[in-house]
Order: C-alpha cells, then sequence, then structure tokens
C-alpha cells in the first residue's frame, strides 16, 4: 500500500491537535471557568456580562493560579455573550478576542473619590 501526500498532512494535522490538547481544570477553579484561547496566551477564563460594555472577568492559569479578577470594558464589537473559542488570549493584562475586541481592565477610583 502507498501512502501519499494526504497521508502526510493527515498525521500532521493529527500532530498539532495533539500538541494544543486541553489541560485538566483544577479542582479550585469554579465550574463555570474554561480554557481558551491559543499558545501562551491561553488561560481559563469566566466571564460576565455587567451591563453594556462593563464585564467581570476572572482569569486563571493552566495550574489555576489567579491572573486577574475584576471589571474589564469592553473594547471592539458589541456582544452580549463571549465564548470560549472566540478568545485568542491573555495578553499584558487584557484579554483579546478573535475578531480583534478586547476587554481591558476598568480603572478603579482611589478610595474617598467617586
Amino acid at each position: 500500500m502507498k501512502i501519499g501526500r494526504g497521508a502526510t498532512g493527515l498525521v500532521l494535522v493529527a500532530g498539532l491537535v495533539a500538541c494544543a490538547r486541553v489541560p485538566m481544570k483544577p479542582a479550585s477553579l469554579p465550574a463555570g471557568a474554561q480554557w481558551a484561547g491559543q499558545g501562551k496566551g491561553a488561560a481559563f477564563v469566566q466571564v460576565e456580562q455587567l451591563s453594556g460594555t462593563l464585564w467581570h472577568l476572572d482569569v486563571w492559569d493552566r495550574k489555576g493560579t489567579p491572573l486577574a479578577s475584576g471589571t474589564f470594558r469592553l473594547r471592539g464589537f458589541a456582544r452580549s455573550r463571549i465564548y470560549a473559542d472566540e478568545v485568542l488570549g491573555w495578553k499584558d493584562g487584557a484579554l483579546q478576542l478573535k475578531d480583534g475586541t478586547w476587554l481591558f481592565p476598568e480603572p478603579t477610583a482611589p478610595a474617598g473619590k467617586p
């Protein structure tokens, strides 16, 4: 039996899929946390819309170590929900989506100031 080029491509794709496996979710994370993103920016995330462009975001690394938690502002395309497969990754303290939309941390007012 002769193996053609198609079989080589299939093996390559299978190898790439195996490298991008989803890690087991640490028991310490909430049920709603999902693995999202690609490569080094991938993380466990839990996202909840608060109102308009404000979202509550919790982010953990693959070991369950917290990376961020708080209110984030959506900059880009409006949406009513964010799905794990839309996330490109966690980068420099912000969550990037595949369509170019970002969730940036919302600055908090200093104590004693409205």
